[in-house]
């Protein structure tokens, strides 16, 4: 388990740092083209890392249910 989540924080760690810089992306787009199409990537990538946390969140709790047990 511990090493499923070092792998998921790793992953969720790299993934935070592209939706990162596509948050910068969209702050700095020169037009309203850009900015929509920028927005539109920091959306799936933000869906993505949330979907990492959430996984996250599952390992630790199952973690937790099997050293209580």
């Amino acid at each position: 388990m511990n090493q499923l989540l070092e792998k998921l924080s790793q992953w969720f760690a790299d993934e935070q740092e592209i939706l990162n810089d596509l948050a910068h992306d969209v702050a700095t787009s020169d037009t309203i083209e850009d900015m929509v199409t920028a927005k539109q990537a920091y959306t799936i990538q933000e869906t993505k890392v949330d979907a990492i946390q959430e996984a996250i969140r599952f390992v630790e709790f199952e973690k937790e249910e099997n050293e209580q047990n």
